[in-house]
Formats: structure tokens, sequence, C-alpha cells
């Protein structure tokens, strides 16, 4: 029987990888577009604090009903790269 080396739960594909917080709720709940059109799925948390980083970022609907909105109200008041403020990489 083998064990994992890494045992962590998955995270969004919008969770910064110096980001140190759990996911919230399902991991494609919105997407995150940046200026060039790059599409990122994530979790309202993690998709909130990408949308707060990003300049000219957009946020889109993904599989949750009204988390798109959700994760434009929360970047509105995150700062960008909140992680840095939540003690994470620097």
């Amino acid at each position: 029987m083998t064990t994992p080396e890494n045992t962590a739960p998955a995270r969004c594909r919008a969770a910064h990888p110096d980001d140190p917080t759990a996911c919230t709720g399902a991991g494609d709940a919105a997407v995150v577009a940046d200026r060039t059109g790059t599409r990122v799925p994530g979790c309202v948390l993690h998709a909130a604090r990408m949308l707060a980083s990003l300049d000219g970022g957009t946020v889109h609907p993904g599989s949750v009903h009204g988390a798109a909105t959700d994760v434009h109200r929360l970047a509105a008041s995150t700062p960008p790269f909140a992680w840095w403020q939540d003690g994470g990489a620097q």
C-alpha cells in the first residue's frame, strides 16, 4: 500500500500557490478572466482574491447561480494579493 506524499486537499485553480486559505464552496463557482481572455474557474473566495489582484480582470458565471456577483462584491473589498496580509509568502 502506498501513501500519497501530499495529503492536502485539492484546491480550485484560482487559488494562488502562496495563499494558504482553503476553498469555499465549489471549485468552479465562478470564472475569472484576465485582460488577455485567459479564464480560470474558482471558488468564491479564491476567484475574488484573483479578481482583486488583476488589473482589468472580469468575473463570469460558473456552476453556482449568483456566485459571480458574490465574487465581484467580495473582490471590491479585498486588497490585491490578500494572502500577504494573511501571513502567506511575501
